[in-house]
């Protein structure tokens, strides 16, 4: 069975040989040093996950994640910066997760483990989170077996943010995803958001969208 591939971008030599190794036993990795290595890796070659350093010489590495965010790769980030206003960088950026140095190995990879299972799941045509299923292939929403009627748009919404949880979404990059070319404001993402939770919430599935205030909208991991 082929291994996923993790990109590990950490200038600090000694930390990059023990996530290598560590992460090695369960994954492809490779190691670079810089954020301009990093985005030429990523663009020429396949990873599921990325594992983001934000200190790194040559480039801050939220610019990094900012231009990561059309690839198919999680993006995870590490960063001594502990302060609030770097972690709502990060999630602005497109992270799909974010962990704060010194942290303990255990937690990265439960941390890695979890992404990987979370695409695993998505591929697999179905994506869980507690009772509410989503088939992606046949095109339904369930919650406790019970079908939920969705629009095309609807389903979309519930499918990015499921399959991508933990992760906040802009609403200008949900116009975008959503309706691509067509001229239409953020005010038709808050239409459907708000359609969404009242089907959910009317299901018995409670506030699975959450509102992020000044950056988007998420669906929180079912462990979170």
């Amino acid at each position: 069975m082929r291994r996923e591939r993790v990109l590990i971008v950490e200038d600090d030599a000694r930390l990059a040989e023990v996530l290598a190794r560590e992460l090695g036993r369960g994954y492809d990795t490779v190691v670079v040093g810089t954020g301009r290595e990093a985005l030429v890796r990523a663009e020429t070659e396949d990873f599921a996950l990325v594992l983001l350093d934000l200190n790194l010489p040559d480039m801050d590495g939220i610019e990094v994640a900012e231009q990561l965010e059309g690839n198919e790769a999680d993006v995870v980030m590490l960063t001594a910066r502990g302060d609030l206003a770097s972690r709502v960088r990060g999630l602005y950026a497109g992270a799909a997760d974010y962990l704060s140095k010194p942290f303990q190995m255990e937690e990265l990879l439960a941390r890695v483990y979890a992404r990987m299972r979370s695409r695993a799941r998505a591929r697999s045509g179905v994506v869980h989170r507690g009772g509410l299923t989503l088939a992606t292939e046949e095109r339904w929403c369930a919650y406790e077996g019970a079908r939920i009627d969705l629009s095309a748009q609807e389903f979309h919404l519930l499918e990015l943010l499921l399959e991508n949880q933990g992760r906040v979404f802009a609403k200008d990059t949900l116009v975008d995803r959503l309706y691509g070319a067509a001229d239409v404001g953020p005010n038709a993402v808050e239409a459907v958001v708000s359609r969404v939770r009242k089907k959910l919430e009317a299901a018995g599935a409670g506030t699975v969208v959450e509102t992020i205030r000044g950056l988007g909208y998420l669906v929180r991991p079912e462990d979170a």
